[in-house]
């Protein structure tokens, strides 16, 4: 039997939309412009150095259920929480350039999303006659709006395992609204068996840069390539400079309530360009035996980064560690192990022979005569150079641990920033693109 990490909690969102059967529709409505109206009161008290408790206190409001206000509070905090992070970091850059954080807005007058506790703002149960997951959700006190919930088979097959299993917890969920529908976002928490990465029998190393996400899995045994694949999302790039020069020319002309709006729609595209990609990458590790996930170690690295503004900014805002959080929530979720290697020289170092190489944009290029690569696709070289480091770090042997071998044709999907892929659509037929027809 593998050796595994016991008790690893993981936690999912399903996504479902709501048919109300009964209550008046307004309730929910009126209950996201109240949550709204909490979460400005939360920021301001926040600045003003409130504590969470007496937070709590000051925002308690006769409209609005106790649990509700509880949960948009903590929401909101955690907004907070993430500003002050990522101004700590621009505080401690050597050139902070112009793109300083600026905090949660407190004069936003849109709804907001209703954040409740699960049998306590919201219940879901299973009918046993239709098999349907049943709703009711508290938005006021004393009011109650009922219905059932719809998704996507497998989402609502899993939300059904959830409900009725001891095993999952069901949490909180966020009530949203989008073009004319209702959507209820609900977590799940499980404890899985994740097992130890030395007891993989596939490596798939993962090179992610400002551009591409390249991934290559190997045999752990022959060292043979059972796929290969480069996720390219320059347009991504292309759309958060778009967006920065805007925001800049806002700040310029004072223009804060529109700098925020483009601040909160860089943030939701960035989101979903990362859970899209992190999805791929797990969906593409899947498909093999007793697959690991390997990063490299980017721990300090950026922070030894000196560059000129320009470069600094598209750098460290890149959201490589949320990358790497969202890839191994999910990996975790299946089952699949992640771990991280040395980072240094893998996109310079030839992954046939181990030798030093350059690289031209997105070229590699081996100097070593005897070498059979001439050249390469240079992240999916440093992917290649990933798994063989977990290789040695595994197994023990950091001298001799390439197989002398050319790697096979690059397989490029191009991730557009409009939201849409070339080719395929789906997370799953992403991944099944990088995978090589031989057994």
């Amino acid at each position: 039997m593998p050796n595994r990490s016991m008790g690893e909690e993981a936690t999912k969102t399903i996504q479902t939309r709501l048919h109300v059967a009964s209550g008046d529709r307004s309730w929910l409505h009126d209950a996201r412009l109240a949550a709204r109206e909490i979460f400005n009161q939360t920021i301001r008290l926040k600045q003003q150095g409130y504590t969470r408790t007496e937070i709590q206190k000051e925002v308690d409001r006769d409209d609005f259920l106790r649990n509700n206000k509880c949960a948009v509070v903590g929401k909101a905090l955690q907004t907070w929480d993430s500003y002050q992070s990522l101004l700590d970091w621009w505080e401690n850059q050597d050139g902070p350039d112009g793109g300083k954080p600026t905090p949660p807005s407190t004069d936003k007058t849109g709804a907001y999303p209703l954040v409740m506790a699960h049998t306590e703002g919201y219940r879901l149960t299973v009918d046993d006659d239709t098999n349907r997951v049943q709703f009711r959700i508290s938005p006021k006190p004393y009011k109650k709006v009922k219905g059932h919930l719809r998704g996507e088979p497998d989402a609502m097959d899993e939300l059904r395992d959830a409900l009725t299993s001891n095993e999952v917890d069901v949490g909180q969920a966020e009530l949203l609204y989008r073009d004319g529908v209702y959507y209820l976002h609900v977590s799940v928490t499980r404890e899985l068996d994740v097992p130890e990465p030395d007891t993989s029998d596939t490596l798939v190393g993962v090179d992610i840069n400002e551009r591409n996400v390249a991934l290559t899995a190997l045999d752990r045994e022959t060292m043979r390539t059972k796929g290969t694949l480069v996720l390219d999302y320059g347009q991504v790039k292309q759309e958060r400079q778009r967006y920065h020069t805007i925001t800049t020319r806002c700040q310029e002309h004072g223009k804060t309530s529109i700098h925020r709006k483009l601040g909160d729609k860089e943030e939701r595209f960035t989101e979903w360009v990362m859970h899209r990609l992190s999805g791929a990458v797990v969906e593409f590790a899947e498909q093999f035996s007793n697959p690991v996930i390997v990063f490299e170690d980017m721990s300090g690295i950026r922070d030894e980064i000196k560059y000129g503004t320009y470069m600094n900014r598209r750098l460290h805002k890149l959201p490589f560690h949320k990358f790497e959080k969202f890839v191994s929530y999910k990996a975790t979720w299946r089952e699949i192990p992640t771990d991280t290697v040395d980072v240094y020289y893998n996109s310079q170092t030839c992954s046939c022979c181990g030798e030093h190489g350059y690289r031209q944009g997105r070229r590699f290029r081996c100097t070593n005569d005897e070498c059979d690569v001439v050249q390469d696709h240079a992240d999916r070289n440093a992917s290649v150079n990933i798994a063989w480091r977990e290789t040695a770090k595994l197994d023990g042997n950091e001298s001799n641990y390439r197989t002398h071998k050319t790697q096979p044709q690059v397989r490029l999907v191009r991730l557009s920033g409009s939201g849409r892929v070339s080719r395929p659509t789906s997370s799953r037929s992403l991944a099944e693109q990088g995978v090589l027809a031989h057994g």
